[in-house]
């Protein structure tokens, strides 16, 4: 029997000019998807996801990308517009195209009549969570599917009315082989921190809602006695803020601020557990690169961390905005090593078992022989009629705002 050839599938992504969770997501399911099951075309809007995909080998074409009718979004241009639905129409054309695939939600405003026209299936591959202005802004609810990294994710889109079968989890997958230490050298060695220490590291990007400064308020309240060091991990806009809050609180001589790093085992290496006090997550992608190596996390209950991880299992978990409950976890884990251990290691087992790129992949997979074998009468103008239950909620939901 002759083996069925590879499904053409477009790749969009809309991101910003650098490789973090999405951008890195998506390419660790591009280098390991089965070459005889998926040829990946790649469509980006920033140099450097475009140089990766290229370095993976994959076909890859790079826009000026505009989403519009969004918070903060330019106003609309109609031409620039149909400029993007002529360039998806001509990367369908070119490539034959079967499944279009949408690396956040921006790409869906101008993929969705792309896909109704040529009848294909639209998938929605959610890393966050989206508002409500949002969700209908980028047509969402007219994708074939929506897929999300979490129950938390996808659960907005059902209250909107969205069909169920219509929605998937699929949780993000690692590539465990990229946490590989950069180098052998001792880190604490390398970072000037005592082995005595119990070595605290928040690692994420400087914003305000991964709550570094909720996390520097609860180490203010833990006594210097207790011999414990705070690594921060990451840039972003709130830096100096963080720093300032720092050496307000007097505690320049046990936190330090590395700033971004590609070395994420390393910095696994030199610490006891993880820290992630966010206001709001849709996964926590590095509390399961903390569980890959056996470090117990304190994290706060929101968005989809509670999907991640198990509270009293694998780490603690406590409410948002609250300092002084983040410190008591911490102060639990440090008091009792034995127990700090046992949580890192169920924490290792649950990421093997749930959180590597295989099983992601896998996922993906079969996902998308079953988008692929979709009748196209339903993937038409005509079915966008059947989708539109969310549209009639939306207009229930304004007039009783009005109201």
């Amino acid at each position: 029997m002759t083996q069925a050839a590879p499904t053409p599938i477009l790749f969009t992504h809309y991101g910003d000019p650098w490789i973090r969770g999405s951008e890195q997501l998506l390419l660790d399911l591009l280098a390991h998807l089965d070459p005889a099951r998926v040829r990946p075309i790649v469509w980006c809007n920033q140099v450097a996801m475009a140089d990766a995909t290229r370095a993976l080998g994959f076909p890859t074409y790079r826009s000026d990308f505009e989403i519009y009718f969004d918070y903060e979004c330019p106003r609309f241009h109609l031409g620039r517009y149909r400029a993007q639905m002529r360039a998806a129409r001509e990367l369908v054309r070119k490539h034959q195209i079967r499944v279009l695939h949408s690396n956040s939600a921006g790409p869906c405003q101008w993929l969705m009549p792309v896909a109704r026209s040529a009848r294909l299936p639209l998938l929605a591959h959610l890393h966050i969570g989206y508002l409500r202005r949002s969700r209908y802004a980028f047509l969402l609810h007219q994708a074939s599917l929506v897929v999300g990294v979490s129950r938390q994710v996808i659960e907005p889109f059902l209250d909107d009315g969205m069909e169920a079968d219509k929605t998937q989890v699929i949780y993000n997958g690692i590539d465990f082989s990229r946490l590989r230490p950069k180098t052998s050298a001792d880190p604490r060695r390398q970072l000037g921190i005592a082995n005595d220490a119990t070595v605290v590291s928040a690692i994420g990007s400087l914003i305000r809602r991964k709550g570094q400064d909720v996390l520097l308020r609860a180490f203010g309240l833990i006594a210097p006695t207790c011999n414990m060091h705070l690594l921060i991990v990451g840039d972003g806009p709130e830096q100096a803020n963080l720093e300032r809050l720092a050496a307000e609180l007097g505690l320049r001589a046990r936190v330090q601020f590395l700033g971004y790093s590609a070395d994420i085992g390393g910095i696994c290496a030199a610490s006891d557990m993880v820290a992630l006090a966010s206001r709001m997550d849709s996964f926590g992608l590095v509390l399961v690169e903390a569980g890959y190596f056996n470090l117990p996390v304190v994290a706060t209950a929101v968005g989809g961390i509670p999907e991640v991880i198990e509270d009293g299992v694998t780490g603690l978990l406590v409410p948002p905005e609250d300092p002084q409950a983040v410190a008591a976890a911490l102060a639990r884990l440090i008091d009792d090593r034995d127990y700090r251990e046992r949580l890192g290691r169920a924490g290792k087992k649950r990421v093997d078992a749930l959180f590597g790129v295989d099983r992601m992949v896998r996922d993906f997979h079969e996902t998308y022989d079953r988008l692929d074998r979709l009748p196209r009468k339903e993937l038409g103008w005509l079915g966008a009629a059947a989708a539109v239950k969310p549209y009639l909620r939306l207009t229930h939901h304004n007039r009783a705002h009005v109201s």
